[in-house]
């Protein structure tokens, strides 16, 4: 399974590429390097990702960088380096 997000309304995340166990991040700060984080539940952050996306997209707030931030903060995705 694979899924790219990749028109997304931010001005920091330029794509969210989610794969089996682990989400690829590529910013608009470095557009030449791909962030692999490793996702246990990858099916609730996907939910989680989707609810957010709609959020923004019916400009009820939400924010794709902040909730990757959040994300990260709280462990649920962890950086693969």
């Amino acid at each position: 399974m694979t899924k790219m997000y990749d028109n997304l309304i931010s001005t920091a995340i330029k794509s969210i590429n989610i794969t089996d166990n682990s989400v690829l991040v590529v910013y608009y700060s470095n557009k030449d390097k791909e962030y692999t984080f490793k996702c246990d539940n990858i099916q609730v952050f996907e939910d989680t990702l989707c609810n957010e996306l709609i959020s923004i997209e019916m400009k009820t707030g939400g924010s794709i960088g902040k909730f990757l931030h959040n994300q990260i903060k709280e462990g649920l995705i962890v950086e693969s380096k």
